[in-house]
This record gives structure tokens, sequence and C-alpha cells, in this order.
């Protein structure tokens, strides 16, 4: 399956960047350090939150990704090859569809709420989350403008 792959509008303008991984990533990564088949369980551990995120209302998002605010919407893309940001994304957040995002720390783990307007809520984690809390704050300015 193919998908179209997303670009900048113009006039849009790139405002913040961060890497994050599915709600869970860090978690499964520990306990599959010491499991046969740790591959495997990550993947499992993903496909099931994805399924769940899909049905949300979340776009379809590689496990490790990078997330870009603009002053429209926030974007979901696979990192470059050397861990930079993509040209084009997979998968887009309009902001109008946002009711509120969260940013909370737990340590080194940075979790982020989306907040749908229509109820549905789906996280994302980082390590070190220091970019991805900046990358909220970004969009709560611009979803105060709205």
């Amino acid at each position: 399956m193919k998908r179209e792959l997303i670009e900048l509008e113009p006039g849009e303008e790139l405002l913040a960047v961060a890497r994050a991984s599915f709600r869970g990533a860090a978690g499964v990564s520990v306990r599959a350090t010491f499991a046969l088949g740790s591959g495997r369980m990550r993947l499992r551990a993903f496909d099931d939150w994805h399924d769940a995120a899909i049905v949300s209302g979340f776009p379809r998002v590689p496990p490790d990704m990078v997330v870009a605010a603009t002053d429209q919407r926030v974007l979901f893309g696979k990192p470059t090859f050397w861990g930079g940001t993509p040209s084009r994304y997979s998968g887009a957040i309009e902001l109008g569809r946002l009711a509120e995002i969260i940013a909370v720390s737990h340590g080194l783990l940075t979790g982020v709420a989306f907040a749908f307007k229509d109820g549905a809520i789906v996280e994302i984690e980082a390590i070190r989350g220091r970019r991805l809390r900046r990358l909220v704050l970004v969009v709560e300015e611009q979803l105060a403008r709205k």
C-alpha cells in the first residue's frame, strides 16, 4: 500500500521538531532486552498501540517518528537515515481537530497526550524529551491563537 507523502503547504512555517516513539516503547524495549525475539515483542506492542491510535483518528506513523509542529498542523514522519528531519511526512493532524495537547515528565521519560475534540486521546513518548516538551508548548500557543 503506497501512501502519498505530505509536504509543507506554501506559507506553512515549521515551528518545532522532535523525535518520539509510540506510548509504551521504552518499557517494552527494556523488557525485550532480556527476552528472545525482542524485535518481534516491540513490533507486537507497536501494532497494538497503532491499531488503537488509528481508530482514535491518529495518522499512520512509524514506531520511531519525527513529530513536527507548524502553524497549521502537527506532522508525523520517519527520521532520515542520519536521524534528520524529513522533507516529507506520512501523516498529519490539523490543529482544528485538537482540544488539547499535554506533556508530562516521568524522570527521563516524557509522555505527550493528544486530546481530540471528539474525546479520543492518543499518547506518544520520548526519552529525554526536552524537544518534545518544547513542541507541545508551540502547539499550545498555536491552539490558543485559533
